[in-house]
């Protein structure tokens, strides 16, 4: 730790090798791009060309996988909602959908927040399957 002029410490990069030390928003932190993944497609973008390309880890790779799938769903549930605006599609189930969207969401960042690399119901492993290069 190094004392600055001001009073604040600045921590050098040696010094914050474990993802302990690091907090949680760094681009050195691991968890950094998993929860950034999971704010809206463009935070999966950021998340993906940002900090996971320059920091790859397990972790973040698993929680990119589920929230690339949770983007994909929410793009079709969008497509439904805007068919049920021509009374193609139920308003009904486009509700359900995106309420159990929502759920599954929550459940995600949930889980990353708390360091826990578990698959997000139904589309948990489908995820991991599916988009097993990223």
């Amino acid at each position: 730790m190094e004392p600055q002029p001001d009073g604040t410490i600045n921590m050098r990069k040696e010094q914050m090798n474990t993802e302990e030390e690091t907090y949680l928003g760094s681009p050195d932190n691991p968890r950094t791009a998993a929860v950034v993944s999971y704010i809206t497609l463009i935070g999966w973008l950021i998340a993906y060309y940002a900090l996971y390309r320059k920091n790859k880890n397990s972790f973040s790779a698993y929680h990119l996988r589920q929230t690339l799938l949770l983007h994909i769903i929410a793009f079709v549930i969008n497509i439904l909602a805007i068919l049920s605006l021509w009374h193609l599609f139920s308003h009904m189930i486009v509700t359900l959908l995106a309420l159990l969207l929502f759920i599954l969401w929550l459940v995600g960042v949930y889980y990353v927040v708390n360091n826990k690399q578990k698959p997000i119901p139904i589309v948990g492993k489908l995820s991991q399957r599916l988009l097993k290069d990223l």
